[in-house]
């Protein structure tokens, strides 16, 4: 049986939150933090406190579209669900660098932001009322807990791994504490899209990660996944909630599915709403063949002011009003895909004169069409970028084209999945 967290935090738990946070926050911060923590989860526990919680999150750099598919889903099989989206106005530029590959504090707000009207910055009644009614919820943390997310995350070197994963491991436990969840499940990513480049490294963590929960008195799950390509088709917000919905409706990208329904298999386990995972993701199939995991997606929508036309009118989420095909040089297999040179076109997508906070600017991305070990002829498309304003097309062009190694020869197969850990890892 799944211990409840809801409740007050016990001794153990106080003491755990100073030793992690001694390092980070002095005496009076961390008091402050205990009683911000403590105030926010009493006010939004829901009625209901038989119903097992649960908390998805990601270490990947593609903001985390996974989580949009699997909130409903899970939900829509009897699992309360929350997600904190952290807007990106708390990230300092240091922050800005290290984390961009963390999905909790980096874009995430801004995906859903995409979609007009839809709120995240929720308060504590709002919460539980949603929590009650829908049985999820994507909110912003309570403004008080800025500064400490600050200083939490705040990275005294860069290129220190040790300084990143204890800053990593800080704030996963504050989004943990708030969220005020039963159980846990991650997201491991490992690759070139990740920090983590290979599997001993997110073994690691994921070992870390799993003793927090432990001393939190959290139920964990654990899945490592392939990230040496973009998942899916769609990098950037408005693409990205697009191949979500159409995921939800039982089509989209096969890897986001198959990621979804993994995780989802997972959580149904330690949540004991499944006997094996054969059955779970059976009924989690089931969900999205009827409509019910995109039903309980429209919910949460309209729960949280957005638009739920959306669904069945895409042209209603932001477009980007440019159009730009890259083609391939020669003819072969897609080798490698180079994350770090996406990133890069993605950063300059994101760019320049305009304002985040303008939703008509959440519709430039890239829609890759290609994945590793797929022949393409030359002159096949290979992407397709969506923008509104570059400073040289030419070099975006040329940039986005340099992403895509192209071989004579298929590459090996490489497994997406890489490892089930569940609570044992």
């Amino acid at each position: 049986m799944i211990p409840s967290f809801m409740g007050h935090l016990n001794h153990q738990t106080t003491a755990f939150i100073t030793e992690v946070m001694s390092q980070r926050l002095d005496d009076e911060e961390i008091n402050s933090f205990i009683k911000t923590i403590k105030n926010w989860r009493e006010k939004i526990i829901p009625a209901d406190k038989k119903l097992p919680k649960f908390a998805p999150f990601s270490t990947g750099w593609s903001i985390d579209k996974v989580s949009l598919v699997l909130v409903p889903l899970v939900s829509s099989a009897g699992v309360v669900v929350s997600k904190i989206a952290e807007p990106l106005t708390l990230l300092d530029s240091a922050r800005k660098e290290a984390f961009y590959y963390l999905d909790n504090f980096n874009g995430h707000s801004n995906k859903l932001e995409s979609i007009p009207g839809f709120q995240t910055s929720l308060g504590p009644k709002e919460i539980k009322s949603q929590l009650s009614r829908v049985g999820a919820a994507l909110f912003s943390a309570p403004k008080q807990m800025a500064s400490f997310f600050k200083k939490i995350s705040a990275i005294k070197g860069v290129r220190s791994r040790q300084d990143f994963r204890d800053s990593l491991l800080g704030c996963f436990m504050s989004s943990i504490l708030l969220c005020g969840v039963d159980g846990v499940s991650f997201d491991i990513k490992v690759g070139g899209g990740s920090f983590l480049k290979n599997s001993q490294e997110a073994r690691s963590l994921a070992l870390s990660l799993e003793n927090v929960c432990k001393r939190l008195r959290v139920s964990s799950t654990f899945i490592l996944s392939d990230m040496n390509q973009p998942l899916g088709q769609a990098e950037g917000n408005s693409l990205e909630v697009r191949e979500v919905l159409e995921v939800l409706k039982g089509n989209g990208p096969l890897d986001v599915m198959k990621l979804a329904l993994e995780l989802g298999t997972e959580i149904l386990l330690l949540a004991n709403k499944s006997l094996n995972r054969t059955e779970a993701k059976r009924d989690l199939k089931e969900k999205i063949i009827r409509g019910k995991a995109l039903e309980k997606f429209k919910q949460i929508i309209e729960a949280q002011k957005g638009n739920p036309l959306i669904i069945d009118d895409y042209s209603l989420l932001p477009q980007a009003k440019e159009r730009l095909k890259i083609l391939s040089p020669n003819k072969g297999f897609i080798h490698k895909i180079m994350m770090q040179q996406i990133r890069s076109v993605c950063l300059e997508l994101e760019t320049g004169e305009k304002k985040l906070s303008d939703i008509s600017e959440h519709g430039p991305g890239i829609l890759i069409f290609k994945k590793i070990g797929e022949k393409v002829e030359e002159g096949e498309t290979l992407a397709e970028v969506h923008f509104n304003k570059v400073k040289n097309v030419p070099q975006l062009e040329k940039e986005s084209q340099g992403a895509f190694m192209i071989s004579t020869k298929p590459s090996n197969f490489r497994p997406f999945i890489i490892e089930r850990a569940g609570a044992k890892v």
